[in-house]
């Protein structure tokens, strides 16, 4: 129960802080930060900043939330909603053949450290930690900083805030290009498809669904017209992809240029 709202609190914080944020863009923003902070983190240690930041942050939401009239929540909001939690619970249905595709090393050495190391030692010999992306590992530390959880556990809380925001990143495109509902319609139809295939076929990389989700993120700023902000934030997203699943962001920008092209 710690996990989950530990959980959800990276989720909610500090993206609820973005005034003019809408409610998808939210816990890509959360993400963005946590992730991206690893690589300046401060002298102190990475759990106390974890508890120091999310502190202050939760401070300044009880500002945000005076005089705050929250709009009720529509039916393709709430089948959006829906959809993302399908395709997040995928992460807690054993399948089998998947459990060798998710690897601990790289968060249990963060949690060991309490920041970024600098090898893979003493658990592998692979050279430069930081040669290779860890955004996935760094959310399953952090998880498992936060709440005491062991790093196996905290993995499959992060792979499962994965699966579920591959499915809102869709619907945050979507709904720029789309009616709200169509767009529910079709991310709900794209969760449980990608679900089925995933069973079937084994499983996948999780780093992937989440990179995806915010190359999606990313993609919707853009394709709705340009502004200040919408472009910030789509370089944001495009950066934590990058620090979580390269080749995802490389895909998405190769199929950027070819769709403008046409």
């Amino acid at each position: 129960m710690r996990a989950a709202a530990g959980l959800v609190a990276m989720l909610l914080l500090p993206g609820f802080l973005v005034v003019r944020a809408p409610w998808p863009a939210v816990p890509f923003l959360s993400l963005f930060f946590w992730i991206a902070s690893w690589w300046w983190l401060p002298s102190v240690g990475r759990a106390r900043f974890l508890a120091g930041a999310l502190l202050a942050f939760a401070l300044g939401s009880l500002l945000r939330l005076v005089g705050l009239r929250p709009a009720r929540a529509s039916w393709p909001v709430l089948v959006a909603v829906a959809a993302a939690l399908l395709r997040a619970g995928a992460a807690f249905v054993p399948i089998t053949g998947a459990g060798t595709r998710l690897d601990t090393t790289a968060a249990q050495l963060m949690v060991w450290h309490d920041g970024m190391p600098a090898s893979y030692a003493p658990l592998r010999e692979a050279g430069s930690f930081g040669a290779h992306p860890h955004g996935l590992d760094a959310v399953a530390a952090d998880l498992s900083l936060l709440s005491r959880l062991s790093v196996s556990r905290a993995a499959v809380l992060a792979v499962a805030a994965a699966g579920g925001l591959s499915v809102l990143g869709l619907y945050a495109l979507l709904a720029r290009r789309l009616t709200a509902g169509a767009a529910s319609l079709v991310t709900a139809a794209v969760a449980v498809t990608a679900s089925l295939v995933e069973a079937v076929s084994g499983g996948g990389d999780p780093a992937w669904s989440l990179g995806l989700g915010f190359v999606l993120a990313a993609a919707g700023p853009l394709v709705s017209g340009r502004t200040r902000s919408g472009a910030v934030a789509a370089g944001a997203f495009i950066g934590t992809g990058l620090m979580v699943a390269p080749a995802v962001v490389a895909a998405g920008a190769a199929a950027g240029f070819v769709s403008a092209a046409l």
